[in-house]
């Protein structure tokens, strides 16, 4: 088994299991229903409470719609120049609301920073007939639900569906990759021009994207007067957090805890980058290449107690492998210490590419080449 060192500094963000380190429990964390805190870069769950519980969330339950509506911007199925009519059933939409009037023609622009500042129901559901209009975006939505292993709602816009923070965190963290959400996800204030020359103001219920640094964006529901509920995402020095909160008792206590929720954890880790100093190669024997690259399963990054500024690495991989050589498949480990020399978490490293088995003609031609070089 071979081993080499290489030494990585701590700058930026962890996929993949890792050892996620104690944190303080939030203040006021008790009073949700459920909650959860997952670090972007990673994918770790840094703390919660009732994670696994499906609940009733509010105005989060149109995030599935939203994010099946940004990913048709971002993949060009729909513009912002795309003119679009508004339907009496999105005009009818319960919840938030941008004042789409039933038969209003608008382009699909302004229409979709109503949706992501507002989560406004009446937008998301106008753009979501525009942009899937055979079926009103409803098996769009159900492939959202389907990546998040939920059940497939009858309703695109989660009428009477029920998810578990975990899940409303992976929407919200989906939302955050898109750049059509990007766009507006951080605005505060804006208005909305209508066809009859009306003007709706905007304000953007996430009160943490106008005061809790690095926060850009996200989504606030409440069912009634209680049962406050809330998505936040913020990002500080490279490493960025998602907060999904439940059951709260009013507004004010919501973005309390979500605050409380950021500040611990990026007050206790820190996201680094896992940057080799050199390309990790094994050995082939028997193949059309003589050599694969060993890569790091998932990305390269790992979640550190925010003291640690200096990891290394230590990969350990055969001497050589045989072909062929599928992608993917697992060649050694990549062992993972802190400035101590701790082991600290282990990651997996794979084949970067399928290498065949060399043939009687990939033989021959190695061997003419290789004496045609040396003659």
């Amino acid at each position: 088994m071979r081993r080499f060192i290489c030494f990585l500094m701590c700058a930026a963000a962890l996929a993949g299991p890792g050892r996620v380190f104690a944190l303080q429990e939030p203040e006021g964390l008790e009073a949700a229903s459920a909650a959860v805190l997952i670090n972007a870069e990673t994918g770790a769950e840094v703390c919660g409470r009732n994670t696994q519980t499906p609940v009733e969330a509010a105005g989060l339950r149109r995030l599935p719609a939203l994010l099946a509506v940004c990913r048709a911007f971002d993949g060009g199925e729909i513009t912002e120049s795309t003119p679009l009519r508004v339907s009496e059933r999105a005009a009818r939409e319960r919840g938030a609301t941008a004042f789409l009037a039933a038969g209003e023609r608008i382009e699909a622009g302004p229409v979709l920073k109503a949706a992501v500042m507002l989560t406004a129901g009446d937008a998301i559901r106008a753009l979501l007939e525009a942009a899937y209009p055979a079926d009103g975006g409803r098996s769009a939505v159900n492939s959202v639900l389907s990546e998040l292993g939920a059940a497939p709602a009858d309703d695109p816009m989660g009428e009477g569906c029920a998810f578990t923070v975990g899940e409303l965190a992976a929407v919200t963290l989906g939302l955050a990759k898109s750049p059509a959400w990007l766009k507006y996800s951080s605005c505060y204030t804006d208005t909305l021009t209508h066809e009859s020359g009306q003007v709706t103001e905007l304000v953007n219920p996430n009160r943490l994207v106008r005061f809790y640094s690095g926060c850009f964006g996200a989504a606030t529901g409440s069912v009634g007067q209680t049962e406050y509920a809330g998505a936040f995402i913020a990002k500080r020095a490279g490493t960025t957090f998602c907060a999904v909160i439940t059951g709260m008792p009013d507004s004010k206590s919501r973005f309390a805890l979500a605050s409380s929720m950021l500040d611990s954890g990026f007050a206790a880790y820190r996201a680094a980058a896992i940057e080799r100093a050199k390309a990790m190669l094994v050995p082939v024997t028997g193949g059309v290449k003589g050599q694969v690259e060993a890569e790091v399963e998932g990305g390269a990054y790992i979640l550190l107690p925010a003291g640690d500024l200096k990891i290394t690495s230590e990969a350990e991989l055969p001497g050589f492998v045989e072909a062929p050589v599928e992608k993917g498949s697992v060649l050694g480990r990549l062992i993972i210490k802190n400035a101590s020399g701790e082991a600290i978490t282990e990651l997996c490293l794979k084949a970067a590419e399928t290498v065949e088995k060399a043939g009687f003609a990939d033989a021959f031609t190695a061997a003419a080449r290789s004496w045609l070089r040396h003659g």
